[in-house]
């Protein structure tokens, strides 16, 4: 689908900025947005022998990363929002009165609202911030941490659980930086992303304001969102879900 094609005013401010390098490519942002709570949720699942942690973890922010971009990429095309840099992109011809620069470069002017950057950045990184808090217990003040633990201070795992959010922060303030898009844009881009983070994240995971107990093994384990079951763990009588090594009638071989 094409972008809308606004209207041109030569003599408006707000498109009038100079057409500047990104401090981060979208391929980084993307890579870094998806890899890294991608690399936390198999290396924790790995360690607590959860596979229904991989695999609803791998389905809660891969759900989310794909919500948050069909719904940035259907307003960036209709909606048609003009770059700040638009009319560096376009090289306003006046004999022709048309744009000549790189068509390529026309067509990617028009899609300034809202910002995919943002809307990239913040359904990664508010989905490990979900995920890091559910862990940790973070967001409950009611849990305690395991003494002499590198999280046994609450503002430390606060701090820690919230630190994936300064990352993506920093990218939506890059993008008006950068002369890519409105304050407007980074704005709503950033609310589409945490929104669909959030609703993919409570889907397949329990709240992180909900009261945890134990070590991080035993932690915020993933809901079992196919039956009305218990989870694995539960109900096989193991105490791991992917190797069975205390069996509550004794021990069993694997």
């Amino acid at each position: 689908m094409p972008p809308f094609e606004r209207e041109i005013d030569r003599q408006d401010p707000l498109i009038d900025h100079k057409h500047r390098k990104s401090q981060i490519s979208g391929e980084t942002n993307w890579a870094i947005n998806f890899f890294l709570p991608l690399a936390a949720i198999c290396v924790t699942g790995a360690y607590r022998r959860s596979a229904l942690d991989i695999h609803h973890g791998c389905l809660a922010l891969y759900s989310g990363r794909g919500l948050s971009e069909v719904i940035t990429e259907v307003l960036k095309n209709r909606v048609g929002r003009l770059r700040p840099d638009f009319l560096s992109r376009c090289e306003w011809d006046k004999t022709l009165k048309s744009c000549t620069g790189d068509v390529v470069d026309i067509l990617d002017g028009r899609r300034s609202f809202p910002s995919g950057h943002s809307s990239t950045a913040f359904s990664g990184m508010m989905f490990l911030s979900l995920w890091l808090a559910g862990m940790t217990g973070a967001w409950c003040i009611t849990r305690s941490a395991p003494a002499r633990s590198l999280l046994s201070s609450k503002l430390a795992r606060l701090i820690f659980s919230i630190l994936p959010l300064a990352f993506a922060t920093w990218v939506a303030i890059s993008r008006v930086e950068d002369n890519r898009h409105h304050k407007e844009d980074v704005i709503v881009g950033g609310l589409i992303g945490v929104i669909s983070a959030t609703i993919c994240y409570f889907i397949y995971w329990p709240s992180p304001f909900a009261p945890q107990t134990g070590t991080l093994r035993y932690s915020a384990r993933a809901r079992n969102v196919y039956s009305g079951a218990g989870s694995p763990a539960e109900t096989n009588g193991y105490a791991y879900e992917l190797a069975g090594m205390e069996h509550a009638n004794g021990m069993d071989s694997v």
